[in-house]
């Protein structure tokens, strides 16, 4: 079986937990499947980017802009499936929400989430409607839709008029080298003007993380309930996210800008608690990366995050500056208690593998290809 699978969308470092997801599906597939064959189409920029070292998994470098998105749909729907029919392409599977919507075979898509439907008064008018359109078509003309949680699932059943037998809930797993037990805390006060005990967070300006929030809720925390953390927000820096910092006038807000993945690891690894305060996730990969490090998880209690922690988190209203200040300073006070979470975060993560997911995308691809 030549199966092919669609990397276009893949802008390598930018596109976060979906390249986590090309990433640990091509680990786990080229493993599973070693009488199976991997195209794996990508753009410009991604070709060099890192394939699994089996020979069964080989790069087709096309020749398009992943960051020039009306240009990169363009080539999606008219150069890639004639790339895909000479390459003699068995089944196609495009992993991120969009993928050709004219092909000779069977085809698949994965929809992560439906953010742009959620919050799509924060985007451009013609980005979401070009987005509504590709999406809807995609999804109703392949022959499987994967979806990272039944979350997304539900939602995807609820915005498109498709069976629900067409929908395959996969779940994602944590990053494997995220493994950081132990990981050194050496260096960080210097590198980053870190200063345990801190809880860690990951920047972003998209209104589903719900940073300001979050940042008001660690504030109230440490005026009246006795936190004595800092909060140190992992990834870009953001002018308006810093003026809601700028309240906590004894600088225990510390934004990082980006970190190499060594200083990462050691970030995360080191916090008292990974605090999650997203009001809109497709999976939440950041929660199990935190469990599989030994760290607390206190997380929103919306969307795909109560099924993906399970039982190894604490949870808070996401709308509630309290509910998230009194969680903080819970899990921050009180040892026993983050000891548990732990205990708790790696039984957790247990349900969760690549190896695992691979298996069940590949059970997918025979299925729609009758083997």
């Amino acid at each position: 079986m030549r199966i092919g699978l669609n990397l276009l969308y893949l802008l390598p470092g930018e596109v976060g937990g979906t390249e986590t997801y090309a990433a640990g599906l091509l680990d786990g597939l080229a493993a599973e499947a070693e009488g199976e064959e991997f195209l794996v189409f990508v753009n410009r920029e991604a070709a060099d980017w890192p394939l699994p070292e089996q020979c069964n998994c080989h790069r087709v470098i096309c020749k398009v802009s992943g960051s020039r998105r009306s240009q990169r749909y363009w080539f999606e729907q008219t150069v890639l499936p004639q790339m895909a029919f000479r390459a003699g392409v068995d089944v196609l599977h495009s992993l991120g929400y969009v993928g050709p919507l004219r092909l000779h075979c069977p085809s698949l898509v994965t929809v992560h989430d439906l953010n742009y439907r959620a919050f799509g008064s924060q985007m451009p008018w013609a980005r979401r409607m070009t987005l509504e359109f590709f999406v809807k078509q995609s999804v109703r003309r392949a022959e499987r839709v994967i979806a990272d949680s039944t979350f997304s699932a539900s939602e995807i059943l609820q915005a498109f008029d498709i069976p629900r037998e067409r929908i395959v809930v996969i779940h994602l797993a944590a990053e494997p080298d995220r493994a950081m037990r132990g990981a050194t805390a050496v260096g960080l006060p210097v590198a980053c003007g870190i200063e345990p005990p801190y809880i860690v967070a990951f920047s972003s300006r998209s209104p589903n993380k719900n940073i300001p929030r979050l940042i008001e809720a660690f504030a109230q925390a440490r005026e009246s309930r006795g936190l004595a953390h800092q909060l140190v927000l992992v990834g870009h820096q953001f002018a308006d996210l810093e003026d809601v910092a700028s309240e906590c006038a004894d600088r225990s807000v510390r934004f990082t800008g980006y970190l190499p993945d060594e200083m990462l690891r050691a970030v995360l690894a080191n916090a008292d608690m990974l605090a999650f305060p997203s009001v809109y996730e497709g999976f939440g990969l950041p929660v199990l990366e935190a469990m599989t490090a030994g760290v607390p998880v206190v997380c929103s209690d919306r969307a795909s995050l109560p099924e993906v922690a399970g039982e190894a988190a604490v949870f808070f209203d996401p709308y509630s500056v309290e509910d998230i200040a009194q969680k903080l300073a819970e899990v921050a006070l009180n040892p026993t208690l983050r000891a548990e979470l732990t205990r708790k975060g790696y039984e957790n993560v247990k349900r969760f593998s690549w190896e695992r997911t691979a298996r069940r995308t590949l059970q997918v691809y025979r299925e729609v290809l009758g083997r």
